[in-house]
């Protein structure tokens, strides 16, 4: 099949004629869709996106004690809320069978974009290959990229290109776009780069979202988040209920 492969560094680049014509992949790897992955398959029923606090609280006012709060600002739980965004937090223990509505700020934000899109799936590298197959018959890809405060990031892009190889594309492919030759371009650098000992997790650690977390101690957060095909899930958003099930 002769599939375009698109990529948008930011939400706010999605051309709206791409987002409607495309099944839809939005990665935030540091750490929103890694913790939406992990939720759901650890029990969780769904996942609720919400880009603003307050609809976060008014949400689990009316879902009741059965719901979970979570997200955070700058990488730190928002006050009042259950739990913050590290995807070691929602744990089976916790989560299972259970509605997690997550407000952060930048993943939960980046799914606004993608409302007029004919499928929208979640995606991080721990999922890389699942996602992959999961959309081994779509015509038109297109993965948008959540970013940090409005700031293209390297994770996200670097997932863009990793996706862009497990689906069998080359730089010289035509129907890849300008950015989506950037991201392979990065990933493939990025693959030499593993050869010569260097990790994903370090990789990960010297982006802008990587060093802010590591600054907050959530080292173990970024090893998480470059554990590649470890929760083969494929979380998916389903647009008229605005829920996130596998």
């Amino acid at each position: 099949m002769n599939r375009q492969f698109c990529v948008a560094f930011l939400p706010a680049l999605a051309d709206p004629d791409s987002i409607s014509e495309s099944d839809i992949v939005v990665t935030d790897v540091l750490r929103a869709t890694t913790s939406i992955i992990a939720t759901l398959a650890n029990g969780a029923t769904q996942v609720i996106p919400t880009p603003e606090i307050r609809s976060g609280i008014d949400l689990k006012k009316r879902l009741g004690p059965n719901s979970i709060l979570g997200g955070e600002r700058k990488g730190v739980i928002i006050p009042g809320y259950d739990q913050g965004n590290s995807p070691r937090e929602y744990t089976c223990e916790l989560v299972f069978g259970r509605t997690v509505i997550l407000c952060t700020s930048n993943g939960t934000v980046a799914m606004e974009s993608c409302r007029g899109a004919r499928r929208v799936l979640i995606g991080a590298f721990v999922n890389l290959s699942a996602v992959a197959e999961a959309l081994k018959t779509s015509e038109r890809v297109t993965v948008v990229c959540a970013g940090t405060d409005r700031k293209l990031t390297s994770e996200d892009i670097l997932f863009a290109g990793a996706l862009a190889e497990r689906m069998g594309h080359k730089l010289t492919d035509a129907k890849l776009d300008d950015s989506a030759r950037i991201a392979l371009a990065w990933w493939m650098s990025a693959s030499r780069q593993f050869e010569s000992g260097q990790s994903l997790t370090g990789l990960l650690g010297q982006s802008a979202g990587g060093r802010n977390l590591l600054k907050l101690k959530y080292d173990a957060d970024v090893e998480f988040c470059a554990r590649i095909d470890s929760i083969p899930v494929v979380p998916q958003l389903h647009l008229d209920e605005w829920s996130i099930r596998i």
